[in-house]
């Protein structure tokens, strides 16, 4: 079973690293092909968009399959996708705007099946052993490649457009082999007598209606990621205000996965010393200050900075939050409850996507940040009187 996850743990690293690459040479590629802020939003949004129609719909058709083949042809799709936006993008990159939004629609949805059967995998593999350790493991590869990803990514975008999707394939097709690998005997899947996608759906709305701190906390993390990516693209198109190179804005976005695998490794000490309403209360309270911080310092090494703090609350909040709801999820409803809450996480960060272009246009960079620090600080309000 350990070699089991190990050999997981590395072919998701490289699937995740791949899903980065993408996600972040989004916005980037776009500034090199003189997009505005509105149409590099949509961009991203249409990355994000699938969860909103396909991740709730699909998760009962997943639980009820071969979670490992769900991965594999997760996987491919995203090569058959990769191989395409290559293409299109020789053919076509005068008129990228439209076919880069098509293709991050198809990129997204074979990333949401990714996203439905990982949990479940994860939570078969670390069934009756530590799951703490586990999951700081794990997130400790999510940080690494959050680390290397938007350093990687600046420096072959600024050598040639096309590197960061052939390294990307690369790295999918190197997953793909990886899963290959895996030997797990798959439990015997119970099935309802009649059983429908709505009524499979019912059931983990009213779990998450009966677990009301388990909500509260998925609430919490939405909001979170609803901010993440306005601050993203604020801090990207306020870089390339002063006229920074792509080598230095990944750089200074490599700070998310520094301050991140920070936070992964000290993860398990912060959680064992504290109780789950103090966690909650100081990371959001230093959020507060690091996201004003962001108002004050408006410099590369500043900046960096202060995506490491805020990628150390970030490493401890995950694990606590992967630790929480993998312990409280019920293994036969985990897929779709996961889905269920995987699907308001992900919406808020493709809403937010979207709000960060319009609101660049319209109140610009600063207005943006001081509504930021002003919505960190509502999160703290509603933890003093929920959590």
């Amino acid at each position: 079973m350990k070699n089991n996850f190990n050999v997981f743990v590395a072919s998701s690293a490289f699937s995740l690293l791949g899903i980065e690459i993408y996600h972040i040479t989004l916005p980037l590629l776009a500034l090199s092909l003189n997009l505005d802020p509105v149409q590099i939003s949509w961009c991203v949004f249409a990355f994000y968009c699938p969860v909103i129609f396909i991740k709730i719909i699909s998760s009962p058709f997943i639980e009820k399959s071969n979670k490992i083949s769900v991965l594999k042809c997760s996987e491919c799709g995203r090569i058959f996708c990769l191989a395409l936006f290559i293409l299109l993008l020789m053919l076509f990159r005068d008129a990228s705007f439209w076919w880069i939004m098509a293709v991050s629609l198809a990129y997204g949805i074979f990333t949401v099946f990714t996203e439905v059967a990982e949990p479940v995998v994860i939570k078969g593999l670390i069934q009756g052993h530590a799951s703490t350790s586990a999951l700081s493991t794990y997130e400790i590869r999510t940080r690494a490649v959050q680390l290397v990803a938007p350093a990687l990514c600046g420096y072959l975008i600024s050598v040639n457009i096309f590197f960061p999707y052939s390294v990307n394939l690369l790295f999918s097709l190197l997953a793909v082999c990886l899963l290959f690998l895996m030997r797990i005997d798959a439990p015997p899947t119970a099935r309802a007598a009649h059983s429908s996608v709505g009524a499979d759906i019912q059931q983990a709305f009213r779990w998450l209606r009966d677990n009301k701190l388990f909500s509260v906390i998925v609430a919490l993390t939405a909001l979170n990621n609803f901010l993440h990516p306005i601050l993203y693209l604020t801090v990207i198109w306020s870089l390339k205000a002063q006229n920074t190179a792509f080598e230095i804005t990944g750089l200074v976005l490599s700070g998310l996965g520094a301050g991140g695998l920070i936070g992964s490794f000290i993860s398990r000490k912060v959680i064992n010393l504290l109780s789950l309403r103090q966690l909650v209360l100081i990371v959001n309270l230093a959020r507060v200050l690091i996201f004003c911080g962001f108002l004050v310092f408006t410099d590369p090494v500043s900046i960096f900075v202060l995506f490491v703090f805020k990628a150390i609350m970030g490493g401890i909040w995950n694990v606590s939050y992967n630790v929480f709801t993998l312990q409280e999820m019920p293994l036969k409803l985990a897929a779709r409850i996961s889905a269920v809450s995987g699907t308001l996480v992900k919406i808020s960060a493709g809403v937010g996507s979207l709000v960060a272009g319009y609101s660049l246009g319209f109140i610009g960079a600063d207005l943006t940040l001081v509504t930021l620090a002003v919505l960190t600080l509502f999160m703290v309000f509603t933890i003093l009187f929920c959590v």
